[in-house]
Protein backbone atom coordinates (compact mmCIF):
# COMPACT_ATOMS: atom_id res chain seq x y z
CA UNK A 1 0.00 0.00 0.00
CA UNK A 2 1.73 3.32 -1.26
CA UNK A 3 -0.14 6.06 0.50
CA UNK A 4 2.12 10.06 -0.07
CA UNK A 5 0.77 10.94 3.42
CA UNK A 6 3.44 10.15 6.14
CA UNK A 7 0.97 7.79 8.71
CA UNK A 8 3.12 9.11 11.46
CA UNK A 9 2.85 13.11 11.25
CA UNK A 10 0.32 14.39 13.49
CA UNK A 11 -1.24 17.52 12.00
CA UNK A 12 -4.25 19.38 13.28
CA UNK A 13 -7.01 19.99 10.99
CA UNK A 14 -8.88 23.15 11.91
CA UNK A 15 -11.06 22.30 8.38
CA UNK A 16 -12.83 19.57 9.83
CA UNK A 17 -12.24 20.38 13.51
CA UNK A 18 -14.22 22.03 16.14
CA UNK A 19 -12.08 23.70 18.37
CA UNK A 20 -8.42 23.83 17.25
CA UNK A 21 -8.81 20.44 14.71
CA UNK A 22 -6.38 18.21 17.39
CA UNK A 23 -9.22 15.20 17.59
CA UNK A 24 -9.71 15.75 13.79
CA UNK A 25 -6.15 15.63 12.64
CA UNK A 26 -5.45 12.29 15.59
CA UNK A 27 -9.12 10.56 13.63
CA UNK A 28 -7.02 11.27 10.45
CA UNK A 29 -3.55 10.08 11.08
CA UNK A 30 -5.28 6.83 12.48
CA UNK A 31 -7.87 6.60 9.57
CA UNK A 32 -10.77 6.88 12.43
CA UNK A 33 -14.05 8.36 12.28
CA UNK A 34 -13.75 12.01 13.52
CA UNK A 35 -16.85 11.20 16.15
CA UNK A 36 -14.67 8.25 17.60
CA UNK A 37 -11.84 10.52 18.75
CA UNK A 38 -13.80 13.00 20.00
CA UNK A 39 -15.98 10.43 21.57
CA UNK A 40 -12.18 9.44 23.00
CA UNK A 41 -11.67 12.71 23.58
CA UNK A 42 -14.59 12.92 25.69
CA UNK A 43 -14.24 10.13 28.05
CA UNK A 44 -10.78 11.03 28.43
CA UNK A 45 -11.78 14.38 29.73
CA UNK A 46 -14.40 12.93 32.03
CA UNK A 47 -11.38 10.76 33.67
CA UNK A 48 -8.82 13.24 33.98
CA UNK A 49 -10.06 16.40 32.78
CA UNK A 50 -7.02 18.41 34.07
CA UNK A 51 -4.40 16.68 32.26
CA UNK A 52 -6.46 15.89 29.04
CA UNK A 53 -7.21 19.90 28.98
CA UNK A 54 -3.35 20.60 28.88
CA UNK A 55 -2.20 17.99 26.61
CA UNK A 56 -5.28 19.62 24.46
CA UNK A 57 -4.20 22.69 24.60
CA UNK A 58 -0.41 21.76 24.29
CA UNK A 59 -1.35 19.77 21.05
CA UNK A 60 -3.24 22.66 19.47
CA UNK A 61 0.00 24.89 20.61
CA UNK A 62 2.45 22.54 19.63
CA UNK A 63 0.79 20.56 16.09
CA UNK A 64 1.29 22.30 12.70
CA UNK A 65 -1.79 22.63 10.87
CA UNK A 66 -2.69 20.16 8.15
CA UNK A 67 -1.22 21.26 4.52
CA UNK A 68 -3.92 22.49 2.17
CA UNK A 69 -5.24 19.76 -0.35
CA UNK A 70 -7.32 20.18 -3.44
CA UNK A 71 -10.79 18.41 -3.13
CA UNK A 72 -12.47 19.70 -6.29
CA UNK A 73 -12.67 17.57 -9.40
CA UNK A 74 -10.51 16.88 -12.10
CA UNK A 75 -6.43 17.84 -11.65
CA UNK A 76 -5.86 20.90 -10.23
CA UNK A 77 -2.70 21.85 -12.21
CA UNK A 78 -4.27 21.52 -15.32
CA UNK A 79 -6.78 23.95 -14.17
CA UNK A 80 -4.25 26.64 -12.60
CA UNK A 81 -2.36 26.24 -16.16
CA UNK A 82 -5.30 27.00 -17.96
CA UNK A 83 -7.01 29.53 -16.02
CA UNK A 84 -3.41 31.23 -16.20
CA UNK A 85 -3.80 32.13 -19.65
CA UNK A 86 -7.08 33.18 -20.09
CA UNK A 87 -7.74 36.84 -19.50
Amino acid sequence: MNDSRNKYHFYRDSERGAIFGVCAGIAESFQWPIWLARLGALALCWLFPVSVAVVYIMAALILRERPLSYHGDGDERSFWQSSRHRS
